[in-house]
């Protein structure tokens, strides 16, 4: 027998096995068996089923002790992520007469979707630590005594606060276009993976 046809044979044959085949294939197959041997041994050894290795089962201890191993990780990864947030509020505020925040929270938006693919997480990243800061800078400036005294504390609580969403805002739209454009660059991944 032809070494090509051999080799052809034995590709078929799982096939031949399952009864997957057309007739007129079948019958070329049994036709070359009866002229070999060696297929016709390979062919009984198919017959019998494979024996199936026994997958040994987990313990609730060892997939707990790896779920709490994931979650220390992220957990890890947030910390970061939350110390990144407020070391570039602190350093590239629009408070700091800084725009440098621009690029900056453009970049923290791309990256905290990427990473956690949540508008919310973007929102809590970008928009909190600017806001707090904010708030803070101001009552301090205001207890410093570096503010006019023609104000309340109230009245200029309220306007720290006005102040600090409307900055928080402004750092926040950037994270948010930041935020797209790593949406976009997910949905143009699954497509490329799609074709």
């Amino acid at each position: 027998m032809d070494k090509h046809v051999g080799h052809i044979v034995e590709d078929l044959l799982p096939l031949y096995q399952e009864g997957l085949l057309s007739d007129a294939t079948k019958e070329w197959i049994e036709e070359q068996m009866e002229k070999n041997e060696e297929l016709q041994k390979l062919a009984k050894v198919l017959q019998n089923p494979l024996e199936k290795e026994e997958i040994p089962e987990t313990s609730e201890s060892d997939r707990d002790k790896m779920f709490k191993k994931i979650n220390r990780r992220l957990s890890l990864y947030q910390i970061i992520f939350v110390g990144l947030s407020f070391l570039l509020a602190i350093k590239t505020a629009l408070i700091n007469d800084s725009f440098g925040f621009i690029l900056w929270y453009t970049v923290l938006g791309l990256l905290i979707y990427l990473f956690y693919s949540d508008m919310k997480m973007v929102f809590l990243f970008s928009f909190i630590p600017i806001f707090i800061w904010s708030v803070i800078k101001g009552i301090s400036a205001y207890l410093a005594g570096q503010i006019d005294a023609e104000f309340s504390m109230l009245m200029y609580g309220f306007d720290v606060l006005q102040a600090s969403v409307m900055v928080s805002a402004i750092h926040y739209l950037f994270a948010l276009i930041g935020s797209v454009i790593g949406l976009l660059f997910k949905k143009l991944k699954k497509k490329e993976d799609i074709l």
